[in-house]
């Protein structure tokens, strides 16, 4: 069922802790039952301890903020939320840690290693504790998440002959997973959030869950464990973009809120056309998308030109609609807050016998094995898609100040250590639509000192997983 992610050689199981490529000896690592396919992996896991300890530091300066406000403000009609509120933080910060100590106990016995290509490889700007409001609308019982689990399943009913394996991209909380997971025969939960796939698991095979809702005024929330399944359930983490599963090994695929928020949906398609078996299907549940290359005055795509959008990729339609989604609806815990009733696109699209959708999905395999093609390919940066760095300063009034680099893609902003920001810089700088790969390699090695194998792995990172750049597609055998 599984491939190298890089050369797609067979995988062998070296332990029950361990996968290995028996082609170029890629190690992927398992935790506590989860596949990690990412490349370099041991080093990349480093980014989630990273977000651990972003996410805590948050919480404990805003606990402190709030212990000084009441020292200058003694008791106020802010006092008992505050109270409320920083048990909850601190609640959560137990949470964290719990999720996150397999990670971290596996580093333990791992040799150390600053790359700072491979945090990029986990970064998404969603850690575990901003995933937390979804475990509360997959396991609660929010009725829009109910209605939402009914009209795939009947999907699946309806459309699916075929029920042998099915995978679930951006798992998450994994409800929906959890929800079809008796149709089939083995069924695969999908995330790059590793932390979030450790907490559904455990969550799944039996543990409560106990947390605090940030937008719930920080009450308690007590998960109780669904009943146990017989199905054969798996978790990977991995990133949509370059999945680890053979050609045309899928049953179904489905998408939850992910057409929306991935850089490049025409590669998505291509990507899950590719693991399709013939005739397999994907059913999709996501806000409206734009792909790259639709003009940003029209704003997202309207339901009647998505057909033309699947046709190209390869797919022929099967049923498209829109619908109403109550996004992340907390009333139930707490009245005073938004309800986000969101337009929704729900379609079942089939794989069709189109000849050539394949041969135009680009193998990222050119970008690791040794060859001379890659290196004459030309980059741009993909149009509306340009980098924003920004560095911010926050004071404290008492002399004190923080100093943070940011970057946004999109509308999507998060903090990236420096080094990463300086390489990210000189690349796009040296981007001009003329320069080759080989040229741009020559400009970074005096100022960065990139071997060349480190960066393609950079190029594979900002063309295949985060579409920042695109190439002039030469062929590569």
């Amino acid at each position: 069922m599984f491939q190298c992610i890089t050369c797609h050689g067979e995988l062998i199981e070296e332990s029950p802790c361990l996968r290995i490529c028996s082609h170029c000896g890629n190690n992927y690592p398992i935790i506590d039952g989860i596949d990690i396919f990412i490349i370099d992996a041991v080093s990349s896991l480093q980014g989630y301890i990273m977000e651990m300890n972003e996410a805590n530091s948050a919480l404990i300066e805003t606990i402190n903020s709030l212990s000084d406000l009441e020292k200058n403000k003694g008791a106020n009609e802010f006092s008992e939320r505050s109270e409320v509120s920083k048990r909850g933080m601190l609640g959560n910060i137990k949470v964290l840690e719990e999720a996150y100590q397999p990670i971290t106990a596996f580093m333990q016995n791992q040799p150390g290693d600053d790359n700072v290509l491979a945090w990029s490889s986990v970064k998404t700007g969603t850690t575990y504790h901003d995933m937390l409001p979804y475990f509360y609308q997959d396991w609660f019982g929010t009725p829009d998440f109910g209605k939402l689990k009914t009209q795939i399943c009947a999907a699946i009913t309806k459309h699916c002959t075929d029920r042998r394996a099915v995978a679930v991209l951006g798992a998450g909380a994994c409800g929906l997973l959890h929800s079809v997971a008796d149709y089939f025969q083995v069924s695969y939960g999908v995330d790059l959030s590793l932390p979030t796939l450790l907490a559904a698991k455990t969550f799944i095979q039996g543990k409560p869950l106990v947390f605090h809702l940030p937008d719930g005024d920080w009450k308690e929330i007590a998960l109780t464990p669904p009943k146990s399944l017989t199905s054969d359930i798996h978790y990977l983490t991995t990133n949509v973009m370059n999945m680890p599963f053979k050609n045309n090994s899928l049953s179904l695929v489905i998408t939850q809120y992910m057409l929306d928020i991935v850089s490049n949906p025409a590669g998505l398609a291509q990507e899950i056309r590719r693991v399709l078996k013939p005739d397999g299907l994907w059913i999709n549940f996501s806000k409206p998308f734009r792909a790259a290359g639709d003009p940003p005055e029209l704003g997202m795509r309207k339901l009647a030109e998505l057909p033309m959008f699947f046709k190209k990729q390869g797919f022929d339609v099967v049923n498209l609609e829109n619908t109403r989604f109550a996004y992340l609806n907390i009333e139930n815990v707490s009245p005073e807050v938004d309800i986000f009733n969101q337009l929704v696109h729900f379609f079942t699209v089939k794989k069709n016998e189109c000849i050539g959708t394949d041969e135009r999905y680009k193998s990222v395999t050119r970008f690791f094995k040794p060859n001379s093609q890659v290196w004459s390919e030309i980059p741009r940066i993909v149009h509306d898609r340009g980098l924003v760095f920004s560095r911010r300063k926050s004071f404290d009034g008492k002399g004190s100040q923080n100093e943070w680099l940011e970057i946004g893609v999109m509308g999507h902003t998060f903090s990236i250590p420096p080094d990463f920001a300086i390489l990210l810089e000189t690349i796009f700088e040296g981007i001009n639509g003329q320069r080759s790969l080989r040229e741009l390699f020559l400009i970074q090695e005096k100022a960065i000192g990139l071997t060349e194998e480190s960066f393609l792995h950079l190029i594979y990172i900002l063309n295949v997983l985060h579409y920042l750049i695109e190439l002039n597609s030469i062929p590569f055998e």
